[in-house]
């Protein structure tokens, strides 16, 4: 299984639904799913999206943890990070029958990793990655690997990789860089070269983006260093197509394959930005960048890439929202009474408000204006995560999202109660604004 393949590397965000299908379209003969951690995993639900014809993973907020589906369901693996080998076995047990395997990411560097006893930090604790690695072999049908970064020393290094070889993994995934080391610097080949004539188990080589531009270039690297498969991150997301044979299409036409799966799958619009930002090509200059980015509404960056009509077309195809009826459901057994507004809101958008009338500000104009009552503001906060509240008269909302301060919070609920009844906000930066007037029944009157 893991052996002569061409291989997606797990990024941050990057790594959705929309992007890996994008990837096994061009010819990557498997994906790796963005890391999950497996106690967030555990705290969610799954169901069975009939409207978009997946598998969802729910946060107890009904956000999207994992989405996945049966077109590639044999050839997705599912990346956790985790420090608990029962955990680990809990975590696999409930996504293993979605997935056609289970890695363990032993190499991250970033610091929420290094301070939840995950990712990097595992690569000195070898008797407790063979406790993690022996216990999903033995729980998991499907197959079991690991993905690490080499260590300061050789000796170090091939002591480890023999250490996990003998747990029983399926394959190892090693990033040809120490924890330290930038991705800018290259990748490490001997030492890979070395880890290979040591094991007996498929090895596959990661790090090596900055020499990829298509894939005879990742067939020549599978042979110089004379590893079994190769896994790649950068040159993917600078262009999907890599794995094309015998070369890669351009970069807007398979930008374009990326967003009609985004909106076959409703990406959330801050994952949208973040990944077209780093297609090299898909803008004719960097000030087209910025300002297809920087929009506040999903349509004009679809109407850009010439998709707004098929978005328009889809989304009016589409009844009910199975994440709102998750979290009405939720809110029901709580009994909480208040309607959740949906908006797609990123800090980036609201920070852009700085130095002119803030969205809280505009709203409470308008409402005195329009002849409504003082509003009232509060928030809650769950694990450091803030959800704002907005009570005007007898009806409140709440704005759910990944909102880090109760200012922020306030702000994103009020920039949604502007957006859904129509009053106009103008964004300083780009000069986006919603409409003055409308011809729903809205509150604005439009």
């Amino acid at each position: 299984m893991f052996a002569g393949k061409y291989i997606l590397s797990p990024m941050v965000r990057v790594g959705g639904l929309p992007f890996r299908l994008t990837c096994l379209d061009y010819g990557a003969d498997l994906v790796y799913a963005e890391e999950v951690i497996a106690q967030r995993l555990l705290k969610c639900t799954k169901i069975f999206n009939e409207t978009l014809g997946t598998v969802d993973f729910l946060d107890e907020d009904g956000g999207v943890c994992f989405r996945t589906t049966s077109k590639e369901s044999d050839k997705v693996i599912f990346q956790m990070g985790v420090s608990d080998p029962d955990v680990a076995a809990q975590a696999a047990q409930m996504i293993e029958h979605y997935v056609a395997g289970i890695d363990v990411n032993m190499g991250c560097p970033k610091d929420y990793s290094i301070k939840g006893n995950m990712g990097a930090a595992l690569l000195t604790q070898p008797q407790l990655i063979k406790k993690i690695l022996c216990k999903l072999i033995s729980v998991c049908s499907k197959p079991v690997t690991c993905k690490i970064r080499i260590l300061e020393s050789e000796e170090e290094t091939l002591s480890l990789c023999k250490e996990i070889e003998s747990t029983g993994v399926a394959a190892l995934a090693v990033h040809g860089r120490t924890r330290y080391t930038r991705s800018s610097h290259p990748c490490n080949y001997d030492i890979i070269q070395k880890i290979k004539s040591v094991v007996s188990i498929p090895v596959i080589l990661n790090g090596a983006s900055l020499d990829i531009n298509n894939r005879s270039d990742m067939t020549a690297v599978m042979k110089k260093t004379g590893v079994d498969s190769i896994m790649i991150a950068r040159a993917a997301w600078y262009n999907p197509s890599v794995f094309r044979d015998p070369e890669p299409v351009s970069v807007r036409e398979a930008v374009q394959k990326f967003m009609k799966y985004c909106i076959d799958y409703e990406c959330p619009l801050h994952i949208l930005k973040y990944t077209i930002g780093k297609f090299r090509g898909a803008f004719k200059d960097n000030q087209s960048s910025l300002e297809v980015t920087r929009h506040i509404e999903t349509r004009l960056i679809y109407d850009y890439f010439g998709l707004g009509d098929y978005y328009s077309e889809v989304a009016s195809k589409r009844t009910g929202d199975i994440q709102e009826e998750f979290q009405k459901k939720k809110r029901q057994k709580l009994g909480e009474d208040y309607k959740v507004l949906q908006a797609e809101i990123t800090p980036t958008i609201l920070q852009s408000f700085r130095g002119m009338i803030a969205p809280r500000q505009i709203l409470n104009q308008w409402l005195e204006a329009n002849g409504f009552s003082k509003p009232k503001y509060w928030t809650t906060e769950h694990n450091k995560i803030f959800t704002g509240f907005l009570q005007i008269d007898n009806d409140t909302y709440a704005m759910e999202g990944n909102f880090k301060n109760k200012k922020t919070a306030t702000q994103a609920v009020s920039y949604a109660y502007c957006l859904k009844h129509h009053i106009e906000l103008r964004h300083y930066k780009t000069g986006a604004r919603t409409l003055p007037t409308c011809n729903c029944e809205c509150k604005s009157g439009g």
